[in-house]
């Protein structure tokens, strides 16, 4: 798989981000850490399916718009972030819904080329996998005489000056 989850707060880096980090009531993760905090962490459902050809990653986002998304890479391309919100209005008010999620890409993927798409709640991030090259085998001309000495930087920066 090409998938997996990222936290670099946590050894537990197999489980939710948001398990972690949300308030609990009596050992229970709940959605708020009382009634009158207004900001709500969620976790979107996803799916990853992949072939030989390509990985996919469809994550459920109803209600969120792409204006209030945002996707990158991190760490030189391996790390997928996420971050979205929406309002929700109540009786009396609005409460926001906010998720933050991390994945660790496979280095087999071609991330200059990741893809996202939105459609009826879904956002579906597509990237195509690198080719690979069969093996190389390589024969190696064998000289008979003193190896040359090493190569000295100094050298070659004194070299560089005098022209």
């Amino acid at each position: 798989m090409s998938l997996s989850f990222w936290n670099p707060r946590s050894v537990f880096a197999g489980f939710d981000d948001d398990f972690f980090n949300t308030p609990t009531m009596l050992g229970v993760p709940s959605l708020a850490a009382s009634a009158n905090d207004q900001l709500r962490h969620s976790s979107p459902r996803y799916e990853v399916t992949e072939n030989d050809k390509q990985f996919r990653l469809a994550v459920d986002v109803p209600g969120i718009k792409p204006d209030n998304m945002k996707i990158e890479l991190e760490n030189e391309g391996r790390v997928l972030h996420m971050t979205g919100a929406r309002k929700v209005q109540t009786d009396t008010s609005f409460e926001e819904y906010k998720f933050d999620k991390r994945f660790t890409l496979g280095r087999d993927l071609d991330t200059s080329k990741i893809t996202a798409h939105m459609s009826d709640g879904v956002l579906v991030m597509t990237a195509p996998k690198k080719e690979t090259l069969p093996p190389v085998n390589q024969k190696i001309a064998i000289t008979v005489g003193e190896a040359p000495a090493l190569m000295d930087e100094t050298a070659d920066v004194g070299e560089k000056k005098k022209s």
